[in-house]
């Protein structure tokens, strides 16, 4: 135990006092300040848009024209409720004689669209010419008010009172309640943590392959090999670069949590949802912060090795390349099933162990995840670390001291059947 922490020790020293630790780590708290404090400030650009819009909109213009060709005369020669739809339109009543020079219209002046009505089995329906798609009002808007004109105009043939009318076509109003987990509240805070696990297990995973490369470079580790065990040495960089990674993720949790107290506004929304951390309870922190160990011991053995097959740190990049795409294959896999935390693929992912860090926490800040997922996600983690760390450990222990050319996996295998 002696050499596994004088190793810790002296791995978590070099890397702490390194200028790019230090730099990326006062650079990752000003982002985390900037991002945390984005809210408040998108928050203050759409009130001075808001107040720009009601300034402006008080000697605002009509936007343009919707010529309106009705031989069938479905509306009556009425308008009135169609201009109910838009105050920014103008809805101007036209003959089908004059549909050319309409079309022309709509196609060489700005803001004129072409309302052409019809009937068919005693149905209204309308074609909807624009001179570019998205041009113009919404036409289900349109076609809300012309159903509501066909309806009236029906139920008064039949002699149905106003009142009745009126009832009948009132939209129901209704209320969600959710009894379990916010699913569509917790979706953003549940893509983010997503987000945060994989770069930080990908970047501190990056660091043990960076540090074991650099110290080959320097022949550092061939004085590491005299004193202690390769196994050891392994061991040891791995939890130094941890609880380093650790230590910066507190630093970064910190921070953004007193940004989020002193500036965050109430009721911030994207995309229509307001951001809730409300299911960030004491039990989801702890799974979080445990999967990111867990995650990290996965990736940072095998980053290890990688490290460990080259002489110099310019060549990590391309030793770690599988291991890159293993990881990002297993997080794409389990971002993409965060929609629908409790669909086969979000279980499976959240299971298989290479993408269960970066899918589990995110699902149970989702949703409520069965006690033995959960368990069989940590227990296929646990399984897997403990194999890789066997066959990491046997391959690391010959390739350590390897100088020259870059080992091929064909090298390695054939390493790790000699050191059986």
């Amino acid at each position: 135990m002696k050499g596994f922490f004088t190793v810790l020790a002296y791995t978590f020293k070099e890397s702490s006092r390194k200028k790019s630790f230090i730099i990326s780590t006062i650079i990752t708290l000003i982002l985390t300040i900037a991002l945390t404090s984005m809210p408040a400030i998108i928050k203050s650009f759409d009130k001075a848009d808001t107040n720009k819009t009601e300034q402006g909109s008080k000697a605002a213009e009509n936007k343009g024209l919707i010529f309106v060709v009705d031989s069938k005369n479905i509306l009556g020669g009425n308008l009135d409720k169609l201009s109910s739809v838009s105050k920014e339109y103008e809805f101007k009543s036209e003959t089908a004689t004059n549909l050319d020079a309409l079309k022309n219209k709509v196609k060489n002046e700005k803001d004129n669209t072409l309302m052409i009505l019809d009937e068919k089995n005693g149905v209204p329906t309308f074609e909807y010419i624009v001179k570019q798609a998205g041009d113009g009002l919404d036409p289900s808007e349109i076609s809300r008010v012309i159903k509501s004109i066909f309806v009236t105009d029906l139920l008064k043939e039949s002699n149905v009172p106003d009142n009745i009318s009126q009832l009948v076509q009132s939209d129901i109003p209704f209320n969600t309640q959710e009894l379990g987990k916010g699913k569509e509240m917790s979706s953003i805070s549940s893509a983010i943590v997503s987000i945060l696990l994989f770069f930080a297990i990908y970047y501190y995973g990056y660091g043990v392959a960076m540090s074991v490369a650099s110290e080959k470079t320097s022949r550092v580790m061939e004085l590491l090999v005299t004193s202690t065990k390769p196994s050891i040495i392994i061991l040891g960089k791995s939890a130094a670069m941890g609880l380093l990674g650790l230590i910066q993720v507190f630093m970064v949790v910190c921070t953004s949590l007193l940004t989020f107290k002193l500036t965050y506004p109430g009721n911030f929304e994207i995309a229509g949802q307001v951001l809730d951390f409300s299911n960030f309870t004491p039990f989801s922190i702890v799974i979080i912060v445990s999967y990111f160990i867990l995650g990290y011991c996965l990736y940072a053995m095998m980053n290890a090795v990688a490290g460990a097959t080259v002489s110099k740190a310019e060549d990590v990049n391309p030793a770690i390349m599988p291991i890159s795409m293993i990881s990002l294959v297993a997080f794409y896999l389990g971002f993409y099933s965060l929609p629908f935390p409790n669909g086969t693929v979000a279980i499976i992912s959240s299971i298989i162990p290479f993408s269960a860090p970066f899918s589990m926490p995110s699902r149970i800040l989702a949703t409520e995840v069965p006690v033995w997922q959960i368990a069989a996600s940590v227990v296929s983690i646990i399984i897997t670390i403990t194999f890789i760390a066997w066959i990491s450990i046997k391959i690391y222990s010959a390739a350590i001291l390897h100088y020259g050319n870059r080992l091929k996996m064909k090298d390695l295998l054939k390493i790790s059947h000699k050191n059986k």
